[in-house]
């Protein structure tokens, strides 16, 4: 991982995130992560980031993220994405949006996410 670029970073966490490899996004980020998502409070650090995916995930029989484009911007980045799956219930689901990041010695230090259909943190 030492040698990766923040751009392949940034896009590689959506790749784990897509195999569900929470060992593989945990090298991708700091152990004090930040992360800023809709609809629920700021976390802080890398396992409760972790058990919130895994907890996430589990409203989905399927869901997988496209990455559309990527910016880098010397400490930062921004990824823009979308997404499709099916719900628990058989429901489609989609969604499109950009994740912000902020590195730190080389991992992701902070993640924010902003995406169009928010109707489901309601």
């Amino acid at each position: 991982m030492n040698n990766m670029t923040q751009k392949e970073i940034a896009v590689g966490i959506f790749h784990a995130i897509n195999k569900r490899d929470f060992t593989e996004f945990a090298e991708y980020i700091n152990e004090d992560l930040v992360f800023d998502f809709p609809g629920v409070d700021v976390m802080q650090g890398s396992k409760r980031v972790i058990l919130f995916f895994n907890i996430l995930f589990r409203k989905y029989n399927s869901l997988l993220f496209n990455v559309i484009d990527s910016m880098i911007d010397g400490e930062k980045a921004c990824v823009k994405w979308n997404n499709s799956g099916e719900l628990k219930d058989g429901t489609p689901y989609a969604n499109n949006g950009v994740t912000w990041f902020h590195f730190s010695k080389g991992k992701i230090a902070h993640m924010s996410d902003y995406f169009k259909d928010t109707s489901f943190t309601q």
